[in-house]
């Protein structure tokens, strides 16, 4: 199944607020405010925040884009 071939290297590119705070060299605060204020997209999980690995890119590029986005349903 071509998925399952994907789902590593997918996956791999996944953060959490503390590794995209490590990542920009800011406070895990700072990433959730921007998280909150859309500068930076990403999905919250249940109770935990994810963003992709391009949305940081994407971000530091000049701003926030959906490009970056984890796609699926809003669960704020």
């Amino acid at each position: 199944m071509r998925i399952q071939e994907e789902l590593p290297t997918t996956l791999s590119k996944i953060l959490t607020v503390p590794q995209a705070a490590a990542q920009l060299q800011v406070s895990e605060r700072t990433v959730y405010e921007w998280l909150r204020d859309g500068k930076l997209p990403g999905r919250k999980i249940g109770k935990v925040w994810r963003m992709s690995a391009d949305a940081i890119v994407d971000f530091l590029r000049g701003g926030a884009t959906n490009n970056g986005a984890i796609p699926g349903p809003s669960q704020e």
